[in-house]
């Protein structure tokens, strides 16, 4: 058994040492053979750049030379200006000892203008702390309540369209036949303030300006239901108070629009009575 494993041992021992002695062999041969490779490359770049320079040599020995630039023409027109500005005229010397005498007076009224005597600093607190009590005092005060004027506005305008009619009537001249026909003619109704709720937006008719509105309400006419209730004696007696807007209400049809106007739900209702 041991005698096995002895024989084992040195022929392990022969395989190692044969496996090291070609392991370095091929190696060794290897180096050599790159090393040969690389100083050919080498000698190979070197002839390669030698054949490049004299190529480019050759190259630029096959340049001309370049010709000398004749600079004659430009040497005698550099010549020719010089000579043009040294015969310039000299220019005459400037005086200017009026300008010196000008800044001279000038700088003696500027030092003789009385300097301004500086004031002590107005001490406004107490006018500040006043002002600050009256703010303090009209905050404190209790706002009166805002008053409705609407109704006694209304009221004064139909007094006033009361009176303008009357003025009307009695600077107007007229012959008794027309005064009959006035008596005997029944009136449209009119109202003396807008009694009935909120008057109508009378704009919403066709023809109705703003001026126009104001002379309607002047007139006493507030509302769509008015409107549409004019007969054609209402329609004159009203055309004749319109002024310059005289014969607006046939020709836009109003009593037609009023019609139709006083049906919709914002609309002022006629009162039964």
């Amino acid at each position: 058994m041991m005698y096995l494993l002895a024989k084992y041992a040195l022929l392990f021992l022969l395989t190692a040492v044969l496996g090291f002695v070609l392991g370095y062999w091929f190696s060794r041969r290897n180096i050599v053979d790159v090393s040969e490779s690389f100083e050919d490359l080498r000698k190979a770049n070197d002839r390669s750049d030698i054949l490049n320079w004299d190529r480019l040599w050759k190259h630029l020995d096959a340049i001309p030379e370049p010709k000398e630039v004749d600079l004659s023409g430009v040497y005698q027109r550099l010549d020719t200006v010089s000579n043009a500005v040294t015969s310039l005229p000299k220019p005459a010397p400037v005086d200017l000892e009026p300008v010196q005498n000008e800044v001279g007076s000038l700088r003696n009224a500027i030092r003789d203008i009385p300097k301004v005597e500086t004031h002590a600093p107005v001490d406004l607190a107490p006018v500040t702390s006043t002002l600050g009590m009256l703010e303090q005092r009209v905050n404190s005060m209790s706002r009166p309540q805002t008053v409705n004027l609407a109704p006694i506005d209304q009221r004064l305008t139909a007094i006033e369209t009361e009176i303008g009619n009357l003025g009307r009537r009695i600077v107007e001249p007229r012959n008794v036949e027309s005064a009959l026909h006035e008596a005997t003619r029944k009136e449209p109704r009119i109202l003396k303030a807008a009694l009935y709720g909120r008057q109508d937006d009378l704009k919403l008719i066709s023809g109705v300006g703003p001026k126009l509105e104001k002379l309607l309400n002047h007139n006493g006419v507030y509302y769509f239901w008015q409107v549409a209730s004019w007969t054609p004696q209402d329609v004159d007696v009203i055309d004749e108070r319109l002024d310059v807007f005289k014969g607006r209400i046939t020709r836009d049809d109003w009593v037609n629009q009023a019609k139709h106007l006083e049906t919709e739900p914002t609309a002022a209702r006629m009162p039964s009575e």
